[in-house]
């Protein structure tokens, strides 16, 4: 075993949110290494957020492209080749990943490939797949090695029927019959992209709605758009058991509320019920790094119970979010920078965990910061709530889409956000005023005095933010 440099921090896995903590180390003067076993960009650049988006996209092309005609314009025969679908994502994820390699070299960053263990506080075995080995100190360390679909214990992966969200966007054809268990983000993205691409798809989900996190009101307006694109929906219904015969997978239903029992038979099936973090075999325990269910134990400014190591993003228990775990990153880099002397004079701000946006990029798009409307009454708010349909809006008209709102929910004391909420075109780009809006502590009526370009999509944002005063003008 070879032993070889030390650095400042090492950062362990090279996803957003290893690869911006070692960026931002890099910046502040930190001599950086990083240690990935596989792509830099880790699964958001290369299996999940980034390709994902990329499919949703084409979809998105195709279904504009059939209704061609109430535009005015004539598209015949419209299809989608779905091999060149898939490889366009590859393209997309790939140049993003060479994008990440360019930011390594840029900031001096070395990169060590291989899987990283942990031998004590200030050293890790790095082994290759070749089954070479050495060793590299670090002052300090910030694991950031993410998280893993997990599989129901009675259905697993095998690659060809029962995929992984991986193994799903790169499949060669398209399934006539897909079931999607698990309608989170992740299910409700694959439903959207196959069922565009020509399979019948069917979402089993164990909560009351799609997008179960969501507000229930939103999650409605989702159900209804998937259910005139015949995307058949199997709510508050559990997964009893499984088996694959004849080269079908047969899923055994069980409603919930009835207990009545439905067996259905589907080519393929998707599994997103959820991740488990990639921290077995690193090590640990051993170094007296405590973990709960495979998540690692933070206290402030992420560091773990061995006080030089840090974690973050989806193997510590936060919302499992890339934008999460990179700004997660960026805040353990600053906390190691004034250990050691705080020369750049910094002031770690800890992250607001009330107002991170979330986005689900189907059609129609989701995005929703802080709380839903039930939660806020669980709380005991008293709520303003302020709507606006974009069926009223000029730009939703002129682009021939009109489904969906945005919604605020307002404490009726002080006007304060408590919650926004946004279904419709662009979703996901609006979101972030109302998340910047919560931050600052912002009022429903400085929203709604605040002028927005016209016609644009966020000027929903402005005229929800008036219906919660019993002011908007255009419904």
């Amino acid at each position: 075993m070879a032993n070889t440099a030390s650095f400042q921090v090492i950062v362990i896995g090279g996803g957003p949110g290893g690869y911006v903590a070692a960026i931002r180390a890099a910046q502040l003067g930190l001599s950086t290494a990083i240690i990935e076993k596989e792509k830099l960009g880790g699964v958001c650049l290369n299996w999940g957020c980034i390709p994902t988006k990329a499919l949703l996209e084409s979809a998105h092309v195709l279904e504009h492209l059939k209704k061609a005609a109430s535009f005015g314009l004539k598209a015949d025969n419209v299809s989608a080749e779905f091999e060149s679908v898939i490889k366009r994502s590859r393209n997309v994820a790939d140049q993003m990943a060479k994008g990440v390699e360019f930011l390594m070299k840029k900031n001096q960053i070395t990169v060590i490939p291989g899987t990283a263990t942990l031998t004590d506080k200030n050293t890790i075995e790095v082994k290759t797949d070749k089954g070479e080995s050495a060793t590299y100190g670090a002052d300090f360390i910030i694991i950031a090695v993410g998280a893993k679909n997990k599989a129901l214990p009675f259905l697993p992966f095998d690659s060809e029927k029962v995929l992984s969200a991986r193994e799903a966007m790169v499949q060669k054809t398209v399934p006539k019959t897909l079931a999607i268990i698990g309608a989170g983000a992740i299910g409700v993205e694959f439903a959207d992209f196959y069922a565009s691409m020509g399979a019948k798809v069917t979402l089993i989900e164990f909560q009351e709605h799609l997008l179960p996190n969501e507000d229930a009101e939103i999650s409605s307006i989702l159900e209804k758009s998937f259910k005139k694109r015949d995307i058949e929906q199997y709510l508050s219904y559990a997964v009893e058991s499984a088996s694959i015969s004849g080269g079908a997978v047969e899923l055994t239903l069980q409603d919930r509320k009835s207990a009545k029992k439905d067996k259905l038979s589907f080519e393929r099936v998707i599994v997103g019920v959820g991740i488990a973090p990639n921290t077995a075999g690193m090590g640990l325990e051993a170094c007296g790094i405590k973990t709960k269910n495979g998540f690692i134990e933070i206290t402030s400014g992420y560091r773990t119970t061995m006080d030089n190591v840090y974690a973050i993003g989806d193997c510590i228990p936060t919302p499992s979010l890339a934008h999460v775990a990179s700004a997660e990153g960026v805040r353990a880099a600053e906390d190691i920078s004034i250990r050691i002397g705080n020369p750049h004079k910094l002031e770690v701000h800890p992250l607001n965990y009330d107002y991170i946006p979330g986005c689900t990029y189907c059609h129609p798009e989701v995005a929703s910061v802080g709380l839903t409307e039930a939660k806020a009454l669980a709380l005991g708010f008293e709520l303003q709530i302020g709507k606006f349909p974009f069926t009223a809006s000029g730009r939703a008209q002129a682009q021939g889409d009109t489904s969906g709102m945005v919604k605020i929910i307002s404490d009726k004391k002080h006007g304060e956000i408590l919650g926004a909420h946004i279904i419709g075109g662009a979703a996901t780009e609006m979101i972030s005023e109302l998340t910047l809006g919560a931050n600052m502590e912002l009022t429903v009526k400085e929203l709604a005095t605040t002028i927005h370009a016209h016609p644009t999509l966020a000027e929903g944002v402005m005229e929800a933010a008036a219906a919660v005063l019993g002011e908007a003008i255009n419904i």
